[in-house]
């Protein structure tokens, strides 16, 4: 029974020591098992499911995984499914201004098994934007085709103005924190809440100084 510190968005977080960290050294060794005929190492592990999110989840049928993140776990492991909620919690920004782009899918649903009609509507429902920019949601290599893809000036708004910023920017009635993962996401290669709850404040919070990392600290040093 593995005991993973991490929900599955890890699959999207390409950073090998990270891996290491979170699902520990016994489950990085299991996974290493299960995929030897793709990934001699770590590395190998993250280049490979950066490459096939989809795929990768074909391998894990059976793991069992106990601890705070198991239900999640299990709904990735035997259903192929993530959900599509954002994750990372942002500190206030007072003046968040409007960003007119409909993007309400978390880049960790890309690790989701398209099976079926109604996950697929969940794309096309909530992320309307997306397909202005590509004509498919991308089942192979998603970071290099959205990195392409993204409009630039949507992702200089972030680098000049601080994802956070964007995440409390609105589209209509709701926050695009959604789409504060995702420029984040194509900036780094990583996910924002989990590099938060490994202490990155700096490289979340501070872009162009706009947010103090202080109020990351309290956010996840108190939970």
């Amino acid at each position: 029974m593995y005991r993973p510190r991490v929900d599955p968005c890890i699959f999207l977080h390409y950073d090998p020591g990270d891996w290491v960290e979170l699902l520990g050294e016994d489950l990085v060794k299991e996974l290493l098992s299960r995929f030897r005929h793709v990934a001699v190492d770590v590395d190998g592990l993250v280049g490979y499911v950066a490459e096939n999110p989809e795929a990768f989840q074909l391998g894990l049928r059976g793991l069992r995984v106990a601890g705070r993140y198991r239900e999640e776990w299990m709904l990735y492991v035997e259903g192929g499914y993530v959900e599509p909620r954002w994750r990372a919690r942002w500190p206030l920004v007072a003046d968040g201004g409007v960003v007119d782009v409909r993007l309400q899918v978390s880049p960790c649903y890309l690790l989701t098994v398209l099976s079926d009609r109604g996950r697929r509507y969940i794309w096309r429902s909530r992320a309307p934007s997306l397909f202005k920019w590509v004509s498919a949601v991308p089942r192979s290599r998603p970071l290099e085709v959205f990195r392409s893809a993204f409009p630039l000036w949507l992702r200089e708004l972030a680098w000049a103005r601080g994802y956070s910023w964007v995440a409390w920017s609105r589209w209509r009635d709701r926050r695009n924190r959604h789409l504060a993962e995702w420029l984040y996401w194509l900036d780094t290669g990583r996910m924002a809440h989990i590099d938060m709850a490994l202490g990155r404040y700096r490289d979340v919070y501070e872009t162009a100084g706009r947010t103090k990392h202080g109020a990351a600290e309290v956010l996840y040093e108190s939970s």
